[in-house]
């Protein structure tokens, strides 16, 4: 008798941890995709929550909103249902508890879409986590508000609802680490095609703005110069850049730094004899301009364009009979491209 009691209660402990999760329903409109991603990290590692996705669109209207809040939590037997409302560049998160007529409103400031979309998952996963916790959270709604009607006559409209507090200061944005490895080619009239380099940079973003640090590493190419002259040439450097963020994943950007030509002659005019290999610094000014593409969790591409004003670039130069002959010219304005993997705030 007492091992069917055991067993028995065996059977029904997943049955009360499941009545035990919080029930919530995130909304999710043709936008926010991103968002419910991020959202779905954050609640991972809370099993006290049972998130389900109500692939429908908030209305134009608060009560509208309310009224299929209500809907919603019925059908999906949850206590809170979630949604995300665009304001011009800021972004509304909204938090309702039906049974409790509470509602709790976050406004998420203007920044990067990744950015916007990290901030609001984390509003939720701290709202989400105090009422787990038995607390509450936002306002009380005055009864009927979560319908459209028009008030009796002859009676005063109800005074509008206080604009509720924000949740202490979790999901602020704040600064995010950014960093990418890719392959970068440049037209500087050099080595043919196009100097190529590894690039690899490291930004620091807060909201809209960020700074860059940005370091290539060249692979040797092959320069001609004249006919019967080749060398072998890199193009190195570091740029420091500062950057505006546009939205929809589109920045701009302006620096300068310096330049590192390596050379190196490996084929020589006859009765020249070849100048040891030399490295050349050069200063540049850049500006570019780069579009950030979301692929996974904080992993993205980043496709970037720009140009480089070199000061000083190098020359290659023939001393031949006592005269010194300038064989050929790197260019002084460097169109370039980059495509590198990015992993950051996304």
């Amino acid at each position: 008798m007492l091992a069917k009691a055991v067993w028995l209660m065996l059977l029904l402990l997943p049955v009360v941890a499941r009545a035990d999760r919080l029930g919530v329903a995130v909304r999710q409109g043709p936008h926010d995709a991103v968002i419910v991603e991020r959202l779905r990290g954050q609640l991972a590692d809370l099993d006290t929550i049972a998130l389900s996705i109500d692939d429908s669109a908030p209305e134009p209207t608060l009560d509208a909103q309310l009224a299929s809040a209500e809907r919603i939590a019925s059908e999906r037997n949850a206590r809170v249902v979630v949604w995300f409302v665009p304001r011009g560049r800021a972004l509304e998160v909204a938090i309702a508890t039906p049974a409790e007529r509470r509602l709790f409103i976050r406004e998420i400031p203007p920044a990067t879409d990744s950015t916007m979309a990290e901030a609001a998952a984390i509003a939720v996963r701290g709202a989400l986590r105090a009422i787990a916790a038995g607390g509450t959270i936002g306002v009380e709604l005055p009864p009927g508000s979560a319908h459209t009607s028009e008030p009796p006559p002859n009676t005063p409209p109800p005074p509008p609802a206080p604009t509720p507090a924000p949740l202490a200061s979790e999901g602020t944005p704040g600064f995010a680490l950014e960093a990418s490895l890719g392959w970068q080619a440049a037209l500087d009239g050099g080595a043919s095609p196009a100097a190529q380099a590894i690039v690899q940079r490291t930004s620091l973003a807060h909201g809209e703005w960020a700074g860059s640090l940005a370091l290539a590493l060249g692979v040797p190419g092959t320069w001609r110069p004249a006919p019967d002259t080749a060398l072998d040439i890199s193009r190195s450097g570091a740029l420091a850049l500062v950057e505006r963020r546009l939205g929809g994943g589109v920045a701009a950007g302006l620096g300068a730094g310096a330049l590192i030509y390596h050379r190196s002659t490996t084929t020589a005019p006859a009765g020249l004899t070849p100048t040891p290999s030399a490295s050349t610094f050069a200063f540049a000014a850049t500006g570019e301009l780069s579009w950030h593409v979301h692929l996974a969790h904080r992993i993205g591409l980043v496709v970037a364009i720009g140009v480089d004003v070199v000061a000083h670039a190098p020359a290659a130069s023939l001393a031949r009979n006592g005269m010194v002959e300038v064989a050929g010219t790197i260019r002084a304005a460097q169109p370039r491209a980059s495509l590198a993997v990015e992993v950051g705030a996304w």
